[in-house]
């Protein structure tokens, strides 16, 4: 009954949201989320996910994961996510993007700016420094979630995005497989299971966004090797 009642209120907040922005502004939600990452069963670590806009239109959409319990005394890496730009009549254009993945005897870091009037962008990792040629509608890694959840709402079902990835522009599709009731930590969702292609290659992995979540993914599962690691969705929090 709680849970109901819960659901209730956040689809009746997604409602007016929409309908406030229904004249042109963007059909995303402001919010926070924790997930949980776990290997054949043993939790690896926690993710917190979070997006925010201002009136402009202006959006940071970042990830942070952090191992923890056992692993974390074994291998205690922290990475984090980071893409800003602006969302401007549901078109996700980034401007700048930071990857950072800290190890005890190790720290990688990329970023990544979009000069648009220029149509390149700028690739920077310690050490070197490089830019390739855009077009219109190009993607970091991490802004690809912001316009797919986009496209769901507006009832596509096939996605496409040309990604600025490792100094190259990369093609991800994304595939609907049809609808599938999932269960995770935070509770039963109805969903519309995705799965990606990176560059043509077979799928290496699988994302289940919920309608009632404005699109978000409630759970993905990532292919490396013979690993399978999951991502389930424990927690999330509209922001006012």
């Amino acid at each position: 009954m709680k849970r109901n009642l819960q659901m209730l209120l956040i689809c009746g907040m997604l409602l007016i949201y929409k309908c406030a922005l229904a004249d042109g502004g963007q059909l995303l939600y402001p919010f926070s989320a924790k997930y949980k990452l776990s290997l054949g069963g043993m939790t690896l670590g926690n993710v917190s996910v979070s997006l925010d806009i201002d009136t402009q239109g202006n959006y940071q959409y970042a990830a942070h994961t952090v191992t923890t319990g056992l692993v974390a005394v074994i291998r205690d890496d922290e990475v984090s996510e980071i893409s800003r730009g602006t969302i401007n009549r549901n078109r996700v254009i980034p401007q700048h993007y930071s990857y950072s993945h800290k190890k005890p005897d190790q720290h990688r870091q990329v970023n990544l700016t979009f000069q648009w009037d220029k149509q390149k962008v700028i690739n920077q990792t310690p050490g070197s420094l490089w830019s390739m040629s855009i077009t219109s509608g190009v993607q970091d890694k991490f802004s690809q979630q912001l316009a797919l959840i986009l496209q769901l709402n507006e009832g596509e079902e096939r996605f496409e995005y040309r990604v600025a990835d490792g100094g190259r522009l990369k093609s991800y599709t994304y595939t609907n497989q049809g609808s599938e009731q999932i269960t995770t930590p935070a509770g039963n969702f109805h969903s519309i299971r995705l799965t990606r292609q990176k560059q043509g290659r077979e799928s290496k992995a699988t994302f289940w966004m919920a309608p009632e979540l404005n699109y978000l993914p409630v759970k993905v599962i990532r292919h490396e090797g013979d690993d399978q690691f999951h991502m389930e969705l424990v927690s999330i929090t509209w922001k006012q």
